[in-house]
């Protein structure tokens, strides 16, 4: 089982109330596996995720396979039970060969707010056939510092 880092893991600067394009990129360089895991970024406490999605290469070509979850260690599938990831064009939505996603899962019931620093991770759960390739994860976020008020609402 591998577990790699994307290089932003570690750059988030969360601010007050504001929307955050929150994103991770990772060159996929050795045929991915099941169980494999990529650690995107870590979402500080008092960070709420509203939607995003995963995009990327078409990682398995030929016949495909590649399953790759998005979630956290609490749950796997949080917001991407992804089946298999084809990187197929269809036409009228997705113009070229590659993987586009929307985040779904617990973001179907709403928004869905951390209250620990917890790491945004991708788990293989179907090796690819063969390919490798750059997945790039975007989530949307909004953050309040559990240490603040937010206005007009006391501690």
């Amino acid at each position: 089982m591998a577990n790699t880092n994307s290089t932003q893991h570690e750059q988030l600067a969360p601010q007050n109330g504001a929307l955050l394009s929150c994103w991770a990129t990772r060159e996929i360089v050795v045929n991915p596996t099941n169980a494999d895991t990529i650690t995107f970024f870590t979402i500080p406490a008092g960070t709420t995720v509203h939607g995003g999605w995963l995009r990327g290469d078409d990682i398995d070509t030929g016949t495909e396979t590649f399953e790759c979850d998005i979630g956290d260690a609490g749950s796997t599938t949080r917001f991407l039970n992804s089946g298999v990831l084809t990187g197929d064009v269809i036409t009228g939505t997705k113009p070229e060969a590659g993987i586009c996603t929307p985040l779904f899962g617990t973001l179907k019931d709403g928004p869905y707010t951390y209250t620990a620093d917890t790491n945004i991770i991708g788990t293989v759960a179907a090796a690819a056939a063969t390919g490798t390739g750059t997945l790039t994860l975007w989530m949307w976020t909004t953050y309040q510092d559990p240490r603040v008020s937010p206005p007009n609402k006391p501690l």
